[in-house]
């Protein structure tokens, strides 16, 4: 017979997947992990929400809902077993790369000139303007960290103009990405451009010229595509 913890468990996640897959789900992560429905105790439970299972619920749901989901589980747990803290301790959004991905690769993207769409950037409000050293790594770092806070962002590259890779997070293997680049930066230096976007169908790329350098960002179908343009134009390099 199944305890209270496993119960309160799988009854919430009834409410974000089906009640079959709720229990096959958790059934399987505390099979893995040497637990059982019978005996599993609040403080373990608690650490398969915030590890294995939010791990295996990620490749379900976008990770991003995955973790909002278990984190809010997470915290009811801790209300009904005091003595079983939630371990969802992470302030603010995360990129991301940062949650639990399988591996997987890009396609070769495969496109020219004729597959990309030129946006206007004049649109919507615009955020706060931000200033990077792109010779520093540590600020290339911390320009793919904001970007990857973005709703809907799988992916951030920083390349010099001529296409060379310099930096890169992604949740998937980004090799496919790099010739894009290198080709937008071509187009780049023949027009007059500040911003590209190319419609993949299941996702979107955008770049963005930072005087020696370009930043491209790989975005899901779902993102709010006019919000990252408007990011990008406000990026700067220090001089």
């Amino acid at each position: 017979m199944t305890n209270a913890v496993y119960t309160l468990v799988v009854r919430a996640l009834s409410g974000v997947v089906s009640d079959r897959a709720a229990e096959t789900i958790l059934r399987a992560v505390l099979r893995e992990q040497g637990l059982s429905a019978e005996s599993v105790s609040a403080q373990d439970m608690q650490k398969v929400l915030s590890g294995p299972l939010l791990s295996r619920l990620s490749t379900v749901l976008p990770p991003a809902r995955a973790r909002k989901e278990l984190a809010v589980l997470s915290k009811q747990l801790e209300s009904q077993y005091p003595k079983a803290p939630t371990l969802f301790t992470q302030s603010g959004p995360v990129a991301t790369w940062d949650e639990p991905q399988n591996e997987t690769t890009f396609d070769d993207l495969g496109l020219g000139a004729d597959d990309f769409e030129f946006d206007d950037p004049d649109y919507g409000a615009a955020p706060i303007t931000r200033t990077y050293d792109l010779t520093q790594p540590g600020d290339q770092d911390a320009l793919i960290q904001n970007l990857g806070r973005l709703s809907g962002v799988q992916g951030v590259m920083v390349c010099r103009a001529t296409g060379e890779v310099l930096r890169v997070k992604a949740v998937r293997d980004p090799a496919g990405l790099g010739g894009v680049v290198a080709a937008s930066a071509m187009l780049f230096q023949k027009r007059s451009l500040k911003l590209m976007s190319a419609d993949l169908g299941g996702q979107t790329v955008c770049v963005c010229p930072l005087g020696g350098y370009c930043v491209a960002v790989v975005a899901t179908s779902q993102a709010n595509v006019g919000r990252l343009l408007v990011e990008l134009q406000q990026l700067r390099v220090a001089a």
